[in-house]
């Protein structure tokens, strides 16, 4: 009777334990993810501000016909290494957002060269129109600005990878920053419980450790294999190319960090397997060992009653 109790007890709490190592991982994974340095790197990785540079330079050329000003105006004063610290700029704001709630943005790093050439392109149009700058007030003026603060928001917008701007505005980041800032705490809750569950399931099969080794292993394959199915099929399905993001450098950083986040898990549960094939193998010494131990005493049973 007390056998069948402990098999009974130590079943749920093996169930209880996958679902708790479930928690963990996923916990663990984002809480790896989730950060400023590990979008950088993907950033880098991917190359998005090569990409960035490209988007820019179709975009100002499709709007040309609209403005009358030449790509090159623009892109003879922007670097790809100018448009990747844009890009860092934007993604150390948004984590600034998740972090602390502070959603003002001081705008993109000043450039020179960029204002430079607007104005004389602006300048040398008005000599040769033979147009006549009055004063101050001369629309001339607003209209230079105007061309300036666009140039200026088309960069910001195409350097937004991740769409912090837009998160910020619909107040998506602020909604999450309860939740990151608690994700810590959670991931420790995780692991307190999962190692309180192993500790019940020594406490259930103390007299008989092996087992406790068994239903470890037994929880954390569980754990390993139900977190790896759902990644396995996204990776080998490619089921984030099929995302439509019009803007390559956007499509590119998310289709990105969503494998780079599926693969994170598909490794700790790889991992979880591994950690369960060793406890197998240590239950199968455990219980050979068991069994050499009831073979030799059975044997000196019989020796004792043949003797006798």
């Amino acid at each position: 009777m007390k056998s069948a109790l402990s098999y009974i007890f130590s079943f749920i709490i093996s169930l209880l334990l996958i679902f708790s190592l479930i928690g963990s991982v996923g916990c663990i994974t984002a809480g790896n993810f989730a950060t400023k340095k590990n979008l950088l790197e993907l950033a880098e990785i991917n190359d998005l501000n090569s990409v960035a540079y490209k988007e820019l330079n179709k975009y100002f050329t499709e709007k040309y016909a609209e403005t009358g000003i030449p790509a090159d105006v623009y892109m003879s004063s922007l670097s790809e290494d100018y448009l990747g610290q844009v890009i860092e700029d934007k993604i150390n704001y948004g984590f600034t957002v998740l972090e602390t709630g502070d959603a003002v943005y001081s705008g993109i790093p000043a450039n020179a060269d960029l204002d430079k050439n607007i104005t004389s392109f602006f300048e040398n149009y008005a000599s040769e129109t033979g147009y006549n700058i009055s004063d101050e007030n001369d629309p001339y003026y607003s209209k230079l600005a105007t061309a300036k603060k666009q140039a200026s928001a088309a960069i910001e917008e195409y350097c937004d990878v991740f769409k912090f701007n837009a998160l910020v505005k619909h107040g998506i980041i602020q909604k999450l920053k309860p939740l990151y800032a608690k994700l810590p705490i959670i991931t420790i809750i995780c692991l307190g419980v999962s190692a309180f569950l192993i500790l019940l399931l020594l406490v259930c099969n103390f007299k008989r450790i092996r087992d406790s080794v068994y239903w470890i292993a037994t929880a954390a394959v569980s754990a390993g294999v139900l977190g790896c199915i759902p990644c396995v099929y996204l990776l080998n399905t490619d089921y984030f190319s099929a995302f439509t993001i019009k803007q390559a450098q956007i499509y590119t950083a998310y289709t990105s960090s969503m494998k780079n986040f599926t693969q994170n898990i598909l490794i700790t549960c790889i991992g979880l397997i591994i950690s369960a094939i060793v406890l197998y193998a240590v239950y199968s010494v455990f219980s050979a060992m068991s069994r050499k131990d009831r073979e030799s005493a059975s044997k000196k049973e019989n020796s004792s009653a043949e003797s006798a």
